[in-house]
């Protein structure tokens, strides 16, 4: 069946016919767009993308059509995450594109978190981009309908240095601290802070034994320590948080830190007891070494906690995109699932010999040549409702959707240079399109309930969809030849077609031609049990998931005789209630299974109507007989 979304407007399926399209697309190689897609295999839905150096949301489906969009203002840019509310609507963050004043100023940075109807009309949104703070990165959504965000913290030197911070690692003259701020609207289209956490509440150190977080690293895990860090390209970011998520199962955080190259977990329930688990690098808290690190400065760190997971044995664990692995061949980057043990009884994570549990990774994956698969940054990995991964290379703007067993279901990159569309063949580099994350929303999600969701067109110039994204042409007509045969004529069809005879959608047959009194024709038993009247639908269906239909009417007698005698069954199929007219009086009535076993049988009286309950029997063929009538009747699965 086709879906909704390789539907194409009228006037481009003319020049489609006109120009060749369906061959021009089999000459050229996609390279921006949708570039590979498996019907069959693809996880159903459609993704939101929110690409840096422009200022628009668009919702995609599988064949790379823009069935959404949200736009901002020509001044505005990514600040970077945009996410779907279920009941309806879109969260964005977005900043300046010229924010050359702002006081605070790294990787990622941004200003303002939005909310935004389905028809784009703002509803609420709150800035912070002052000397005192920053947004940036990312956010989560709760399920109260509030918003929990990353902002930087801005603290001078004399504070970094009474909180025990080396003085020769203060080269920018301050630090920018993490804050963790929970937004409620306001209901006059703005928002309040409901409640924070800072970093800067949960430090230890030992370089100067004079202040009072002074001590022991490694007896302190649950503690940050404030000389601890590998410093990206600004200096004064010295954690560069650049991912979050919340569980509403365990109201606790998760907290994607990349210059500490760990996972942090805060427990809302014990939020003063700082970091309640950590894990990638356990060196950050003085424990092991090099040889012990497992993450390389990675992105999105996202509990496996979607509703479509539940019945998934991965439901409530971890995963995250690992950027910058080190291989003997250079640099790479992988997906990981994390599985943390949680300790009821004492109410904390698993922690052995100094160190958070687990020892090593659920799962990986990597390219079969790893280094074929390298982002330095940006980034994200996510588990879908049919157990495929949806993982992007952030810097090439590069989604790949993946079968568990590593096929692809599909392949698709952003179609931008510098934040202006390409047409499609182009080749883009590293850093063309970037795009910090990609979600999927499954075809289910309860915003697509009530919504228009048919394509708008392709985002690429000159677009050349795949064959399998082609409008259908796909037709069918059935001849009966002297009553000895049908034949379906099928023309349109793209690749290999099969053909399929039915009654009230049970199979009789396959083949494009269906002999009627054939006994060598092993549908021939299927064949008999149909009687004059009956529709016979026939079913065409092609390589690229069209479908195409037609009936006729059967004619012959077979082996059933009527007998002049007028007994009808309706419904016919039945769920289980039949209801049988047209009786003679005191017939005996059996009906049999395809086997001719008796399976109910009665005297009829003098009662010319009958219902008949069959909910016991199983779906499949039966028949009625009485008198020397045989009168087939299917059930349907109940």
């Amino acid at each position: 069946m086709k879906f909704a979304q390789t539907t194409y407007p009228p006037l481009l399926a003319i020049i489609w016919m006109i120009f060749g399209m369906n061959s021009l697309a089999l000459t050229q190689e996609n390279t921006v767009g949708t570039i590979a897609y498996d019907s069959e295999a693809y996880a159903q839905g459609y993704t939101l993308l929110y690409p840096h150096n422009q200022p628009h949301a668009r919702l995609v489906d599988a064949c790379g059509q823009i069935v959404h969009i949200w736009e901002n203002e020509s001044g505005r840019v990514p600040g970077n995450s945009a996410m779907l509310s279920p009941m309806g609507g879109m969260v964005w963050a977005h900043r300046a594109a010229d924010d050359s004043g702002s006081i605070i100023s790294a990787g990622g940075r941004g200003e303002t978190i939005e909310m935004r109807n389905w028809d784009n009309t703002p509803m609420w949104s709150y800035t912070l981009n002052d000397s005192t703070g920053r947004l940036h990165h990312d956010f989560a959504l709760l399920n109260n309908g509030n918003v929990l965000a990353i902002a930087w913290e801005h603290m001078d030197s004399l504070e970094a240095v009474q909180a025990g911070r080396n003085p020769e690692n203060l080269e920018g003259g301050a630090l920018f601290s993490e804050r963790l701020i929970e937004l409620e609207p306001d209901g006059n289209g703005g928002a309040n802070v409901a409640w924070e956490w800072r970093a800067w509440d949960h430090l230890i150190q030992n370089f100067d034994s004079t202040k009072s977080n002074f001590g022991i690293i490694a007896d302190h895990p649950n503690r940050i320590d404030i000389n601890y860090g590998t410093i990206g390209n600004i200096e004064q970011d010295w954690l560069h948080a650049n991912g979050i998520d919340y569980n509403p199962q365990t109201n606790q955080i998760l907290l994607s830190v990349p210059n500490f190259d760990e996972l942090w977990i805060i427990d809302r329930d014990q939020e003063d007891a700082g970091l309640a688990w950590r894990w990638g690098n356990p060196e950050a808290y003085a424990q092991g070494d090099a040889d012990d690190q497992k993450l390389f400065y990675q992105h999105s760190g996202t509990w496996l906690d979607a509703p479509y997971l539940q019945n998934s044995p991965d439901f409530g664990k971890i995963g995250v995109f690992n950027n910058r692995n080190p291989g003997a061949t250079g640099p790479y980057s992988s997906a990981h699932i994390i599985d943390p043990t949680w300790q009821e009884a004492d109410s904390s994570y698993a922690f052995e010999n100094g160190v958070f549990l687990p020892l090593d990774f659920d799962w990986t994956w990597t390219a079969s040549v790893p280094t074929d698969f390298f982002s330095s940054g940006l980034s994200n990995f996510e588990r879908l409702a049919n157990g495929n991964n949806l993982i992007l290379a952030g810097r090439q703007g590069e989604i790949l959707e993946l079968t568990t067993a590593g096929d692809t279901a599909w392949h698709y990159r952003v179609p931008l240079q510098a934040g202006a569309a390409v047409e499609q063949g182009s080749e883009l580099g590293t850093n063309a399109n970037i795009l910090f994350k990609a979600r999927r929303y499954p075809a289910q999600f309860p915003a697509f309930s009530d919504v228009n969701l048919e394509p708008m067109g392709f985002w690429e110039l000159n677009p050349q969809p795949l064959e399998n994204c082609l409008p259908c042409a796909l037709e069918i007509n059935v001849e009966v030849i002297d009553g000895e045969y049908a034949y379906a004529n099928v023309s349109g069809a793209s690749g290999e077609f099969t053909v399929t005879w039915s009654l009230f959608d049970v199979n009789l047959c396959n083949g494009d031609t269906l002999p009627f009194l054939d006994e060598d024709n092993p549908c021939q038993p299927n064949l008999e049990l149909l009687v004059p009247g009956d529709i016979v639908t026939a079913a065409v269906f092609d390589e690229q998931g069209c479908e195409a239909s037609a009936t006729f009417i059967w004619t012959l007698t077979n082996g059933v005789d009527q007998n002049e005698i007028n007994i009808r069954a309706f419904p016919n199929p039945s769920s289980g209630e039949v209801t049988l007219t047209g009786l003679p009086s005191d017939a005996f009535l059996t009906i049999r299974n395809a086997a001719g076993k008796s399976v109910w049988d009665r005297t009829t009286s003098n009662h010319s109507t009958l219902q008949v309950s069959l909910n016991h029997l199983k779906a499949g063929w039966y028949f009625i007989e009485t008198d020397g009538v045989r009168i087939p009747i299917i059930l349907l699965p109940h």
